[in-house]
């Protein structure tokens, strides 16, 4: 199968007349039919490649990339998602068809299943599940992609007795600022009921992480340094990172500016659980304020958008950059209830879809398919904070679009379990890839006789005509002038 993204391609002679002429070449995909289908404003669905990256897995649920490209990804081996057996299972597309070249490999096991988020942070690969008895986890990789994980350490988080509703599952890794082999591990803490400020505390604590202990608060995030000496990893700094938070399950760290953009979950409803009393959220805290005092505070419980309304309760804390309601209108439109996950959009997604943050939505806790009107993947544009949703709810055969991962051209989105049901949906895991074929355009822009030319990703190649022989452009970057001339000549970008 020929496997050459099309390209952007323009002509520097017919700019010099402040016209460009610009050319997308298309090629075409087949794959066998698929459950998942996209749509929204300006999206082209024959500008991506979907395919069934990987199924027949178990609660597949926490992706992260090897540097070889292979993904490794969290799985629970069980009939129920809650009494299961962890694995780690590495992939491989070596052929990059868009589907794995086998059933995997299995890098570690023998973890506590119901597993829910996996990062890699340098040598490092930290995993964790939903709740007590499932500790954050630090593995060691290994000389080769290919190779199995050790175990460092384990990072316990202690609940009191009478049980909480929004435990620990969600983590994000970044490197520490200003210093080396250290990395910060986030996660969040949520509230212990559904709509009243959580009073009591945890403790995380660690029998082989020294410095691993502390006091926790609820309604929080947290995030703890992580010192890594090649043998051995130790912890400090234990740092409250912001407050008056349900439940903010999903981190992403934006690419280049480093802000910490994460989900939280809205009040169920008081009367009608299925109908929220708030609205889900996507927030941000910039770089510079992240661990900084005061803590930032986010308003619950008593600070909220009203579901379906977008009434401003109480008006206190930190204003949500978006506040999640039906799509297009609030009362008749598809749902998206239950975020999970987010992910910056790849950078070679087609323009319009490349400057964004993709959440997914779980939806109804234990249905699927046409059953669960919530489960929209949604995609928002952080240039506007429009969203609108790229997957719709109710698609036959997904259930919870939970996991999500991007590389520079692709979205991962893996469904927990397509039927929907968390106690018998093993086997039932899926994990999809979205390829752009088209990388963004070649922007251009006459500056006095010259012309320059700018592009967001992939390389600049350049021909004498449209069929080619096409080279690539050495040693330059966005942007780049060309001298605008009498010789033909057209660029493109390549992946």
């Amino acid at each position: 199968m020929n496997k050459i993204p099309p390209d952007s391609i323009l002509n520097p002679r017919a700019i010099s007349s402040l016209a460009a002429t610009v050319a997308v070449l298309l090629q075409a995909h087949f794959s066998p039919a698929i459950a998942l289908s996209i749509h929204g404003p300006g999206v082209k669905p024959g500008e991506f490649r979907i395919t069934t990256f990987a199924a027949g897995l178990n609660y597949p649920l926490g992706m992260a990339r090897l540097s070889d490209g292979s993904l490794l990804v969290a799985t629970s081996d069980g009939t129920s998602y809650w009494n299961s057996n962890g694995k780690l299972l590495r992939l491989v597309d070596a052929d990059q068809d868009g589907f794995a070249d086998g059933p995997g490999t299995v890098l570690y096991s023998g973890l506590t299943g119901g597993l829910t988020s996996l990062r890699i942070g340098g040598n490092l690969v930290f995993v964790t599940g939903q709740g007590s008895g499932r500790p954050i986890t630090i593995l060691r990789l290994g000389v080769a992609p290919a190779s199995p994980l050790t175990l460092v350490g384990q990072i316990h988080i202690n609940y009191p007795a009478g049980g909480w509703l929004h435990p620990h599952s969600g983590l994000a890794v970044r490197p520490t600022p200003g210093r080396s082999q250290s990395h910060d591990l986030f996660f969040q803490l949520g509230s212990q009921a559904n709509f009243a400020a959580t009073t009591s505390t945890a403790s995380i604590s660690s029998p082989t992480i020294p410095g691993a202990s502390g006091t926790l608060l609820g309604d929080s995030i947290y995030k703890l340094t992580l010192i890594d000496s090649g043998n051995s990893v130790s912890a400090t700094n234990l740092t409250r990172v912001a407050s008056g938070l349900r439940n903010p399950a999903g981190f992403a760290f934006h690419p280049v500016t480093g802000d910490l953009y994460f989900e939280d979950n809205g009040i169920d409803g008081l009367v009608d659980a299925n109908e929220p009393l708030s609205a889900d959220e996507l927030n941000v805290i910039p770089a510079a304020d992240i661990g900084s005092a005061p803590v930032r505070f986010f308003g619950f419980p008593a600070n909220y958008t009203a579901y379906r309304t977008g009434t401003v309760v109480g008006g206190q804390g930190v204003q949500p950059l978006v506040a999640f309601q039906p799509q297009p209108d609030r009362f008749t439109g598809e749902e998206s209830e239950g975020p999970n996950d987010i992910a910056f959009a790849p950078p070679a997604f087609p323009d319009g879809l490349n400057n964004g943050i993709f959440v997914g939505f779980h939806g109804k806790f234990n249905l699927g398919g046409t059953d669960n009107e919530e489960n929209a993947l949604v995609f928002v544009d952080l240039a506007t904070t429009n969203y609108f949703h790229f997957t719709s709810p109710r698609q036959p055969d997904v259930g919870h679009l939970d996991g999500l991962l991007t590389t520079a051209d692709s979205l991962f989105i893996a469904d927990l379990t397509t039927g929907g049901n968390l106690d018998n949906g093993s086997g039932l895991g899926m994990i999809y890839q979205i390829k752009s074929l088209v990388l963004p355009s070649v922007r251009v822009k006459p500056v006095g006789k010259n012309i320059e030319l700018s592009w967001s990703y992939g390389t600049l190649q350049e021909a004498g005509s449209v069929s080619g022989q096409w080279n690539n452009v050495t040693n330059v970057s966005s942007p780049y002038s060309v001298e605008a001339g009498s010789q033909q000549k057209f660029f493109r970008t390549r992946n």
